[in-house]
């Protein structure tokens, strides 16, 4: 049986405060959680270019853990 696709809602130049990039996250010492699902995409276009990148809910993430070498 084939694998149901899931339909992300895709935003685009703006977003809502409660979803955040990766980069947004790490600067508010948040990471994703263990499992944690894209919850929508973001498409950012400026002069020459064009970006996306995956959203997170910022309720659902986790305080970012440092990995202490070996």
């Amino acid at each position: 049986m084939p694998k149901r696709k899931m339909k992300i809602p895709t935003y685009q130049q703006t977003h809502p405060p409660e979803l955040a990039t990766i980069e947004a996250l790490e600067t508010a010492g948040l990471q994703p959680a263990e499992g944690q699902l894209v919850a929508a995409l973001f498409r950012f276009r400026g002069p020459n270019m064009e970006r996306t990148s995956a959203l997170y809910a910022t309720a659902d993430a986790v305080p970012f853990k440092v990995k202490e070498p070996k």
